[in-house]
């Protein structure tokens, strides 16, 4: 019951967006629910005491005006504390009411529980000044406190008069009175502390979630920069080398009077320059890889496998390999095609490349295969094969497995990095003179 009439909604105030648990604002909301309360209890005070018939006592009129000072300070407070002037509400409703309380336990009875009251005003001092305000705090609980303490001690008369009443029934409907006013304080006290609670929790989650975040990035950002230092210096020395080449074999070709020679010299010239097109065509499919969005369609997979097996076949040792094609579709093969046919072209030249020169059956397979919302493509082959020390290192930036090796140490990497980019996972099997298999599944 507490908890529903602390959801119905007496102010217009709000939290304001992007301070959705903000204290001091529900601080201000809480006092206006209390006021609204103390108004509502006093008037049915108000009006019992109105309607009682105590004899002669023309005193009553006292408690009477005491009640009606307490509806006109809580209104009071009520709409200044709805207009913006939440420091004044505060001032106005805790000394106010403090004071007319004094006022009216010095005309009445102790019998008849009035002092009650002091408790649930005592309860509402916590509320309305919070860890900034301790000052504040401690003021109006010790100003509340010297006053409940005088009335218990001393007898005050102030005005030379007493009511008489009954002490019984009013006993009993100060304590259920001050009870709903101090349990509705505290539901009102426990349920800020609660949302508070649950803010700090949600902000913890929230600067964990950042720092996890922040960690990731920071991971992401150091790969990157090493990346950044080896892709620098790499490129620096793959590109000024084939150049050089080219000048020194411009300036033997100077010097050469031989036209055989100087055929030779340009046969050279066009590896160097070739060796330099296939860099140049990596770097741009690594640099696409990274801005590029992924761009989902149906692709024929197969045709596509057949046109890179066909550019490929001015490669050495292209015309002693058995190429297989192996395509099972129960469904659409959609991905990336630009990604794809990189992936495809890397793996298949790189099969070509190191072929088993010694092997009379030499083969490349390419298998695919789609269903359930899954893709997979396996290349395998029997050429040279790839010792298993090397397995972690091969898909690493600019890696070559041997001094021999011709290409730019690029290849695999771009694959595992698109790979990655299509949320695809791949696998390596390989071992010396038995072949290589490599398996990507999406």
């Amino acid at each position: 019951m507490l908890g529903y009439i602390q959801n119905i909604k007496f102010s217009r105030l709000k939290v304001k967006r992007g301070s959705e648990y903000d204290g001091s604002q529900k601080q201000n909301i809480v006092l206006s629910h209390l006021a609204l309360l103390v108004i509502f209890i006093s008037i049915i005070h108000l009006v019992d005491d109105s309607l009682k018939v105590r004899g002669s006592d023309d005193n009553l009129i006292w408690i009477s005006l005491d009640e009606a000072l307490l509806v006109v300070v809580s209104i009071i407070a009520y709409f200044l504390n709805e207009n913006g002037k939440h420091r004044a509400a505060k001032h106005v409703f805790l000394f106010s009411i403090n004071i007319l309380l004094f006022l009216l336990n010095t005309v009445v009875p102790k019998e008849s529980g009035s002092y009650f009251f002091f408790f649930p005003l005592m309860a509402a001092t916590f509320i309305f000044y919070g860890y900034s305000d301790e000052f504040k705090r401690y003021l109006y609980l010790g100003f509340t406190a010297s006053l409940f303490i005088l009335l218990t001690i001393f007898d005050f008369n102030i005005f030379g008069i007493m009511v008489q009443m009954d002490t019984r029934h009013d006993f009993f409907t100060n304590l259920i009175s001050s009870l709903v006013l101090m349990a509705m304080t505290i539901s009102f006290l426990i349920n800020l502390n609660k949302r508070t609670e649950s803010h700090l929790l949600k902000n913890q989650k929230a600067m964990n979630e950042l720092m996890k975040d922040l960690n990731d990035k920071n991971i992401h950002l150091e790969k990157v920069n090493t990346e950044l230092d080896r892709f620098v210096y790499s490129v620096s020395h793959d590109l000024r080398a084939p150049l050089m080449s080219i000048l020194g074999l411009i300036d033997l070709s100077k010097l050469e009077k031989s036209a055989e020679m100087h055929q030779s010299y340009l046969t050279m010239m066009r590896e160097m320059i070739n060796k330099l097109d296939v860099f140049i065509h990596e770097v741009i499919d690594y640099t696409r890889n990274i801005k590029a969005n992924v761009e989902q369609k149906e692709v024929d997979i197969e045709l596509l496998i057949q046109e890179i097996i066909q550019d490929l076949k001015f490669m050495p040792g292209w015309d002693k390999i058995d190429f297989i094609i192996d395509v099972k579709l129960e469904e659409a093969f959609v991905t990336d095609l630009a990604r794809i046919n990189t992936i495809l072209k890397n793996l298949i030249t790189n099969s070509i490349k190191y072929y088993n020169k010694s092997e009379p059956n030499s083969f490349i397979k390419v298998e695919v295969k789609a269903n359930d919302g899954q893709k997979k493509i396996i290349i395998s082959d029997n050429g040279q094969g790839i010792e298993e020390i090397y397995h972690d290192k091969v898909f690493d930036m600019f890696f070559r497995g041997t001094e021999s090796s011709t290409g730019s140490g690029l290849g695999l990497y771009i694959v595992l990095e698109m790979v990655n980019k299509l949320e695809g996972k791949l696998e390596l099997e390989s071992s010396p003179n038995n072949g290589t298999k490599i398996s990507i599944l999406f």
